[in-house]
């Protein structure tokens, strides 16, 4: 037997049981919407939600380094007026020192869970030098340069 017949038998046995199951397809106009939106994957998404901090976004930068020590001189360094970018791109062993240690606007959850709550806690000022924070990569300056509430999440571009 030569491997396209062998497909052919194959091929022939998934269509012979296919047709021996009896579908009863349900007319179109009983299924409610909510049934129609449901798809085979949704739990996924559902799973990685985060309604608490669904609709939250924050710009922050940080300055990582090795120890709790050398963070603590950076951090005087910028109390005595050296611009936080300027820290950040001397002393962060991060890739983003050479934006000034901008990483951008993200959502909770694109950092690790300690980094996370300082940047969405409330309580801590934007604008401001927080921290250290300690994390499984070494320790964290972070300024929060912005929070954003109550954006809509939107799939892909609006322009359609």
């Amino acid at each position: 037997m030569t491997l396209s017949s062998s497909f052919l038998s194959i091929l022939v046995v998934f269509f012979l049981a296919a047709s021996s199951l009896s579908f009863s397809p349900t007319p179109q106009s009983t299924i409610s919407s909510t049934q129609a939106g449901m798809g085979m994957f949704d739990f996924i998404q559902d799973a990685f939600g985060n309604e608490k901090y669904e609709d939250r976004r924050a710009s922050a930068s940080h300055i990582l380094v090795d120890s709790n020590d050398e963070a603590l001189i950076v951090q005087k360094e910028i109390a005595g007026g050296k611009s936080f970018a300027d820290a950040a791109r001397e002393y962060s062993t991060c890739p983003s020192s050479s934006k000034g240690g901008s990483l951008g606007t993200f959502e909770p959850g694109t950092m690790v869970k300690d980094f996370d709550d300082v940047v969405f806690n409330n309580e801590n000022e934007v604008g401001k030098v927080l921290g250290p924070v300690s994390t499984q990569f070494g320790y964290h300056l972070i300024m929060v340069e912005d929070r954003f509430e109550n954006q809509d999440r939107t799939e892909g571009s609006g322009v359609f």
